[in-house]
């Protein structure tokens, strides 16, 4: 029954490094390796774990040893032929009569088309569909992060807040079509603007956000100050560029406002409230000017 059984079952030692008593054949076509790979000693599961999943794995199987949990978890295996395979593992340990452990016995089964789904979903529901950005939602996330570190170890957080000057006509005169592909073009220059620590979000719209996090503040915020007037600055002019589009050059521009903590806000509604107001203000004094760098408080 269990040669027939589409998973692969093992027993290994109840020791740290212990050998594999025995591998079902299934663990061939599951792994793309042969059962007596396992018997001959553990390494083959350091080869075959993918290099991202290696440490927890073997974390998780310590504690397992130590604690009894956890009694199953999902990991990524990389086969000889190159192909990912993702793989839930279930652990059970067998007692003799007086609770001492005699073995480890578990099985493994393939889940790589239900988790590659589910990461599918996952990501849908943190980037924007258009842009491939973060989208609010994962923007929020890492804003709620950054501000508890920056409480912590007295660092100053930033929020620019951008909206694309003029885009409605873009829409109507050439089409959504060339509106999307603007789009996607401002959310790639943004990304190249930005240091490689700040995170870029699609707010909606021709609406962007930019996330600053762990700034040391200086005095009055002065240093904090001085890195968001760069950003901004970058921003300002890789934006300039004339987009090459198939309806010709387009030029567009954007306004950008911005708040900093713990400078103009002390929480996450307020600090994006802030730069909010601070882009309509912007907007509202839109000159042929380079966009004004607002002093901090």
């Amino acid at each position: 029954m269990i040669n027939q059984l589409p998973a692969a079952v093992y027993m290994y030692s109840p020791e740290l490094d212990g050998p594999t008593f025995s591998m079902s054949p299934f663990v061939e076509q599951l792994l793309g390796v042969s059962p007596q790979r396992f018997l001959e000693g553990d390494e083959v599961w350091n080869e075959l774990i993918h290099p991202d999943d290696r440490e927890r794995s073997w974390a998780d199987y310590e504690s397992y040893l130590l604690t009894g949990k956890p009694e199953g978890g999902d990991y990524r295996y990389v086969r000889p032929d190159g192909q990912v395979v993702w793989v839930r593992d279930h652990s059970a340990t067998i007692r003799d009569a007086d609770g001492s452990p005699l073995f480890i016995q578990g099985v493994m089964f393939d889940i790589t088309a239900s988790k590659e789904t589910e990461l599918r979903m996952q990501h849908m529901a943190y980037h924007d569909s258009l842009t491939g950005l973060p989208n609010r939602a994962m923007f929020e996330e890492h804003l709620e992060l950054a501000l508890a570190r920056a409480r912590r170890d007295d660092l100053a957080v930033a929020v620019l807040f951008l909206d694309l000057d003029d885009f409605k006509p873009v829409n109507d005169i050439h089409g959504h079509a060339t509106g999307d592909a603007v789009l996607r073009q401002v959310g790639a220059r943004l990304s190249a603007a930005v240091r490689d620590t700040d995170l870029v979000a699609r707010q909606g719209g021709d609406e962007f956000l930019v996330l600053i996090a762990d700034l040391a503040p200086g005095d009055g915020g002065t240093l904090a100050g001085s890195t968001v007037g760069k950003v901004v600055a970058r921003i300002d002019h890789e934006l300039a560029i004339p987009y090459r589009l198939r309806v010709g050059e387009l030029s567009l521009r954007a306004s950008v406002g911005w708040g900093v903590y713990p400078f103009d806000a002390t929480d996450s509604a307020s600090l994006l409230r802030r730069a909010d107001e601070s882009m309509y203000e912007q907007k509202r004094g839109k000159s042929d000017r380079p966009i004004p760098l607002r002093r901090l408080a």
